[in-house]
């Protein structure tokens, strides 16, 4: 079986692909623009084929299902970053609405027999009641940010395409990933990695912080790949699905935590600029569909994630 990655350099890309190499029988390729940074993926070289295209240009697109073939394909590919995609929401349209489309069109003109993974956000629910939480997939969409409203736009395309061209596809509306690997612009991702900086003696020790009273549902790569995999061999076509633990966090108890498991005592700074035009009060996952459908439960909790991720930065600064 041949199985095709788009956004390998992502964390979910490079620990999506550590799971598959994991099980029988496949062979894994994976898409790269030329300009991402190869390191999260160093590890895989040799084991999967990589090649190069981007999912903005459906030429590349076409190219790239043809030389393959894929029987199955996971599109991670994204601008990724709510908190970016309103300096520049017309690149984030690009890549995620327009991009979605090039791998459709991709996979039905050459393809279509494949099976196809779309990848999604909870970003696409907006501002919830709390009286709504936890929230399930028949929830209205009123997405907050460019970002929520290009996933948005992205998923109705996928759906559009399995009504219209029967193409088999699955999309999931994913809540917070974590672990290593992940850039730093992700909550979790910034308290460690300057409390890494911290105690390695490069920056002041004060943790700058934005909004630390958010809840947000978070989940370890590791338990995202699994769930992916039995997403595309055990669910119904046609479906959306919530990707997320069921379990919401207090961003400032991730503070503590990051804190707690630190080695030198900080000061915690609110910095204005880390302030988001809007913040959703709470984010938290009905994922019982996803459970039904697959048999899939997740495995890692917060205090694994946050010790994993302050080794990962650690390591980056030389100090673990």
């Amino acid at each position: 079986m041949r199985v095709l990655i788009t956004g390998i350099t992502g964390p979910v890309g490079s620990f999506l692909a550590d799971y598959l190499l994991t099980l029988p029988d496949l062979e894994i390729h994976a898409l790269k623009r030329w300009r991402s940074d190869p390191r999260p993926i160093e590890h895989l070289q040799g084991n999967v084929t990589l090649h190069e295209g981007d999912i903005e240009d459906s030429f590349s697109m076409a190219t790239l299902m043809r030389r393959v073939q894929p029987d199955r394909v996971f599109h991670l590919a994204a601008q990724s970053y709510p908190s970016a995609s309103w300096d520049a929401p017309v690149t984030t349209l690009r890549a995620n609405t327009e991009g979605t489309l090039n791998i459709l069109e991709a996979l039905r003109t050459n393809v279509p027999q494949a099976r196809l993974h779309i990848a999604c956000t909870s970003a696409q629910y907006g501002i919830v009641n709390p009286a709504d939480v936890p929230i399930k997939e028949s929830h209205p969409l009123r997405p907050g940010s460019p970002y929520g409203v290009s996933k948005a736009a992205a998923e109705m395309l996928g759906l559009q395409y399995h009504q219209s061209y029967g193409l088999h596809v699955v999309v999931t509306r994913s809540f917070n990933h974590v672990g290593p690997r992940q850039g730093d612009r992700c909550s979790i991702q910034t308290f460690c990695q300057q409390m890494a900086a911290i105690e390695a003696g490069q920056s002041e020790p004060v943790m700058h912080v934005g909004n630390l009273e958010p809840q947000r549902d978070f989940s370890h790569f590791s338990d995202v790949a699994r769930a992916l995999w039995l997403l595309l061999e055990k669910a119904p076509a046609g479906e959306v699905y919530n990707l997320c633990s069921g379990v919401a966090t207090r961003i400032s108890d991730i503070v503590d935590l990051v804190q707690r498991f630190g080695r030198v005592p900080i000061e915690v700074r609110l910095d204005p600029s880390r302030l988001r035009p809007v913040d959703e009060p709470i984010l938290q996952g009905d994922n019982s569909k996803l459970r039904q459908a697959t048999g899939w439960e997740p495995q890692i909790g917060m205090e694994q994630i946050v010790q994993e991720v302050l080794d990962f930065w650690r390591a980056r600064y030389g100090i673990l």
